[in-house]
């Protein structure tokens, strides 16, 4: 008997959200690092701004030590990164052991340096989790985290820019107060911002939900702050406050991450017209969004209409032919219409795409499965439990293989096992 239940769940999963690479167990290395940092602070800024911003350079200074060690970890992973994805990742799982500071007048008596020397760590572990996530997620996060670091940057120059015109005179005290008030609180509010996605980074969304919120009510009318709460509140599945957020980004300033984001909140509450809605308005504003083409394909699939859907994972896959979630989707729709060649083509690009995503295994063991290739479909049905040994599903598919081979020994021991892990018919 075909088991359909593994093809019609992966019909249905939107990309946003959703981590979908598994990477085997291994003893997790742990690199420690040594930061350093110094900022010279004026008599019109805020202390704990300013020792805040000494830090940060002493984090960045640890960030680009272990830079190193990251990239190096991901090529033993056999893994591409994003553009600028290092410094995202090494922000967003460095683990700050210790933090020293110490403060002394400098000689011209114009302000007091700030030094500061932090211990952290980085774990493979956590290097790990972020590999895990979709390529969707990744690239949310690198783009935010590359929007403050640029943000950072201005604010920089905006600063040593102000601190020459108050030297030169060309400044009023009273003005430059203003300003510094005003550096302060745009400064704290991208801390705020960088506080939560790194909180999300470590898949702490709870924080990161407190974070975004501390962010919102320094600049109420900024998108960033409800944009990067509206996606910790989805993963934390409280999806009308998700929604709400999105919207009040979108009111504020669109942006096809946000349409992406709040279709998918539409999808999952069934609201389906409101979510074609919304991926088609990411499309318009970037056409070569892959992302929204496999989304919109996916609602097309849920209403039934299935020659767009797979139109539009035609398109996904021409926009970025390395993702293998797309190839998997595709196969999906293949299996469901009876076109099991193409859907083991499909299945077989994906596993060289990248052959240790489980999912194409089980799948693939599926399509030979329909086949009658069950010698096939066991070698895949192991492979797939070798990657995930947590898959009850699986286990339950090869104990159906072992039972057609004649091995009923080796099928009701893995029948025994899926049970055991919850798995029911």
């Amino acid at each position: 008997m075909i088991n359909k239940k593994k093809f019609f769940r992966a019909m249905a999963a939107l990309i946003i959200g959703g981590s979908f690479l598994i990477f085997p167990t291994a003893n997790a290395e742990v690199q420690t690092y040594i930061g350093e940092g110094e900022y010279l602070m004026n008599d019109f800024e805020t202390p704990e701004v300013a020792k805040q911003r000494a830090k940060n350079r002493a984090e960045q200074n640890a960030q680009e030590q272990a830079g190193i060690y990251l990239e190096s970890y991901s090529h033993m992973k056999n893994f591409d990164l994003l553009n600028d994805e290092i410094i995202t990742i090494s922000s967003g799982i460095m683990k700050i052991l210790d933090v020293k500071f110490n403060q002394d007048v400098v000689a011209d008596g114009k302000g007091i340096l700030i030094h500061v020397t932090i211990k952290a760590e980085i774990d493979s572990d956590n290097m790990d989790k972020w590999l895990n996530k979709s390529i969707e997620q990744r690239r949310q996060i690198n783009s935010q985290m590359e929007n403050l670091r640029q943000e950072n940057a201005k604010q920089e120059a905006t600063i040593a820019d102000l601190k020459s015109q108050l030297a030169a005179g060309t400044i009023t005290q009273e003005q430059a107060k203003q300003d510094f008030v005003q550096k302060d609180k745009v400064f704290t509010f991208y801390q705020k911002l960088q506080e939560g996605l790194n909180f999300c980074a470590a898949e702490n969304f709870q924080q990161a939900v407190q974070s975004f919120t501390d962010a919102i009510n320094i600049f109420p009318r900024n998108a960033y702050g409800y944009f990067d709460r509206g996606t910790a509140y989805n993963e934390l599945h409280e999806n009308q406050k998700a929604l709400d957020d999105f919207n009040k980004s979108i009111e504020i300033a669109p942006n096809h991450f946000a349409y992406n984001n709040r279709g998918k909140i539409n999808f999952e509450m069934k609201n389906f017209n409101a979510a074609l809605e919304d991926f088609n308005k990411a499309i318009q504003v970037n056409p070569n969004d892959a992302t929204a083409y496999y989304n919109r394909g996916t609602v097309y699939f849920a209403v039934q209409n299935f020659n767009l859907g797979m139109k539009d994972f035609d398109k996904a896959i021409s926009l970025q032919p390395n993702n293998v979630k797309f190839y998997v989707k595709r196969s999906a729709g293949y299996y469901v219409s009876g076109k099991m060649d193409s859907a083991l083509k499909d299945l077989n690009t994906a596993i060289k795409v990248d052959p240790t995503y489980y999912e194409s295994y089980s799948l693939r063991g599926e399509v030979y499965t329909a086949l009658k290739d069950y010698k096939a479909a066991l070698k895949d049905f192991n492979k797939s439990i070798e990657l995930n040994p947590n898959d009850a599903e699986t286990y339950a598919q090869r104990g159906n293989i072992y039972k057609l081979l004649g091995d009923n020994k080796n099928a009701q021991k893995d029948f025994a096992t899926a049970k055991k892990m919850g798995y029911t018919e």
